[in-house]
């Protein structure tokens, strides 16, 4: 092959070569300019998602708006206010103990759920339906007691003063420590675990709180009133 020949090969080959880039470098800016947008690519993935595992997809969302409505019960709960307590009859005690326990189920996602005609009635007991001196000025309805007298108290009389009946800052601050007290005390087991079993009548409640008050008449007072507020009161109450 003479030099004329050979070069006249390569300048073929440089040709081919260099249109071979071209041609690659047009298709991909046919290719870059005719990309679908971010929007149609993530519309197109979830169509595809969607008919692989539909379930799924549905599930997540479903979690989502769980999510949602959760984090959105959390930013109402922080705006709840305490509701007013009212103590001019005996009927207004037991809107005011109940507008009590509905706030904390409202703004308190752990707690067990307790038997309302049981609460109220030994709040009506234990505070002679609001009008004792403990619930008057220490805004407590279950005499619950204190040993720890750095904590905010009151001194009952002719007692002594190792211990003290809890000062509260709100009737319903006494209501929910009652709750926790039933749903975590060591002393109440009993009554725990049988309320966990799923029962919820007042009466068979009430006889596992054997540790609660020292009263043996207790009991039956308990049982008098709940019997008394089913006969005589409306008990008003969202949940």
């Amino acid at each position: 092959m003479t030099k004329k020949e050979l070069a006249q090969k390569v300048k073929t080959i440089l040709q081919t070569v260099a249109g071979i880039i071209i041609l690659g470098c047009v298709g991909a800016t046919y290719q870059y300019f005719n990309q679908p947008t971010v929007e149609e690519v993530i519309d197109e993935k979830i169509v595809e998602i969607k008919e692989e595992n539909e379930i799924f997809i549905d599930e997540v969302v479903a979690d989502l708006k769980n999510y949602a409505n959760e984090t959105n019960k959390l930013e109402v709960i922080q705006h709840i206010e305490k509701p007013d307590f009212e103590m001019n009859s005996n009927q207004t005690f037991l809107d005011s103990v109940n507008a009590c326990i509905d706030y904390i189920y409202h703004t308190t996602t752990d707690v067990y759920p307790i038997n309302r005609e049981l609460l109220l009635a030994q709040a009506a007991l234990e505070s002679g339906w609001g009008t004792s001196r403990f619930a008057t000025e220490g805004k407590n309805l279950f005499g619950m007691k204190t040993f720890d007298l750095r904590e905010p108290h009151m001194l009952p009389s002719n007692k002594s003063k190792n211990w003290g009946v809890k000062v509260y800052d709100h009737e319903c601050d006494s209501v929910q420590h009652y709750i926790n007290v039933l749903n975590n005390g060591k002393n109440f087991t009993e009554y725990q675990e049988l309320k966990y079993s799923g029962e919820d009548d007042p009466f068979k409640l009430l006889e596992t709180l054997t540790s609660y008050a020292s009263d043996e008449n207790y009991f039956p007072k308990v049982k008098r009133i709940i019997k008394l507020i089913r006969k005589n009161y409306k008990l008003n109450y969202i949940r």
